[in-house]
């Protein structure tokens, strides 16, 4: 019964794909919502890709993703995306229609998918990423999540087992997630326009996980970003495994370590998001097996 009404669904969303077409509306996650509506349990039975990466966290998600299928393109790889719809589970079952045949073969061996982080609960039952990178956890619309805590909770509640992470080290809160998943960090050390106190109206790791204790900062970004640690237990943030450093806001350049030796990567601009965006996807890139010189020809 379950098969039958997953091809229903999938065909009528498919119909729904070549309507939007003809009536030239955009509907980026439309064919999702049909097909979820017609079997609930669409996601789970579709056929994925063999390789499936994910990108979430409050901000960048979008950045990091245009910046990576750019460069898979450029080295000739097809990988699917739903860079054209929602990051939410009938956006992703969207581009998982787009990307299947007519009886629900996967036609990619790999996707990159943007990922809600609020819509976990809807999404790792159904998808299990090989990576999933985590670029931040930062205070987002109060009436959405509250709080950066109660969304790394839900993370870490419904992350699959098998997934390596991928995770901002210059945050606190992202670091604490899944603590079984096998994970590698990339950071950033110092910029000229780092400070030891937080300057916003919003911190939200103000005290020590462990104790309790006020924690402090070697430097500070934005919110509580940036290298942290406790006085009175020795909590500290973690080693990071790539490590952007010596910035060049003027030739628009940064240096990232990894495996004790360091290339030059080109910046999009000096903003300090953009900054972590490009060390967020050489680390990506890097973990995929890529060297580092085709890193920076890409």
């Amino acid at each position: 019964m379950n098969k039958i009404r997953f091809f229903i669904a999938l065909w009528a969303a498919k119909l729904s794909v070549i309507a939007l077409r003809i009536t030239r509306h955009n509907g980026t996650n439309f064919p999702g919502v049909v097909a979820i509506k017609l079997c609930p349990d669409f996601l789970k039975i579709i056929k994925k890709p063999k390789a499936i990466i994910g990108v979430t966290g409050t901000n960048g998600k979008t950045t990091v993703c245009n910046l990576a299928i750019d460069m898979f393109k450029a080295d000739g790889r097809r990988v699917l995306n739903n860079s054209l719809g929602s990051n939410i589970n009938t956006g992703i079952a969207t581009a998982l229609i787009m990307g299947a045949g007519i009886f629900g073969k996967a036609k990619y061996d790999t996707a990159l998918l943007e990922m809600d982080e609020r819509s976990a609960p809807l999404l790792f039952p159904a998808l299990k990423p090989e990576l999933l990178l985590i670029n931040n956890l930062t205070r987002d619309s109060i009436m959405r999540n509250g709080h950066p805590e109660f969304i790394a909770r839900i993370l870490t509640e419904e992350m699959p087992p098998e997934t390596r992470l991928i995770i901002n080290g210059d945050d606190l809160i992202a670091c604490g997630i899944a603590p079984e998943n096998e994970r590698k960090y990339f950071g950033i050390e110092s910029l000229d326009t780092d400070v030891k106190e937080c300057v916003n109206l919003i911190n939200d790791l103000r005290v020590c996980p462990e104790c309790s204790s006020i924690l402090k900062y070697e430097h500070l970004r934005y919110h509580h970003i940036g290298k942290a640690y406790c006085p009175d237990c020795g909590f500290k943030s973690p080693e990071c495994d790539y490590k952007g450093k010596n910035a060049d806001l003027e030739n628009m350049t940064i240096e990232v370590e990894d495996g004790g030796e360091t290339a030059k990567y080109r910046l999009l601009n000096d903003s300090v998001f953009n900054i972590y965006n490009v060390v967020a996807v050489v680390s990506l890139f890097r973990e995929l097996g890529y060297s580092r010189e085709r890193i920076k020809e890409l």
